[in-house]
């Protein structure tokens, strides 16, 4: 039931994936992989994908860095 996600930022990495790992909203949790380049690989404990690429993104687009931040989440 794991699967993956990740998320493209050239910046604030640290505070994406501290945010992430310190968020569960809908059972569904974000796990911290690893980096390639500027992607970020997260683990999620849910089938659902597209919902969890849906709550990332609503939780980093509702802080204020977050609002005026370009990145890009995709499950490939």
């Amino acid at each position: 039931m794991e699967n993956k996600i990740y998320i493209s930022c050239g910046l604030n990495q640290d505070f994406i994936i501290d945010l992430l790992e310190k968020s569960t909203e809908e059972g569904i949790s974000y796990k911290y992989e690893g980096k390639k380049g500027i992607k970020l690989e997260f683990t999620v404990n849910t089938d659902d994908v597209a919902k969890a690429m849906a709550i990332a993104k609503a939780a980093i687009k509702g802080t204020q860095i977050g609002s005026v931040m370009y990145f890009q989440i995709t499950d490939k």
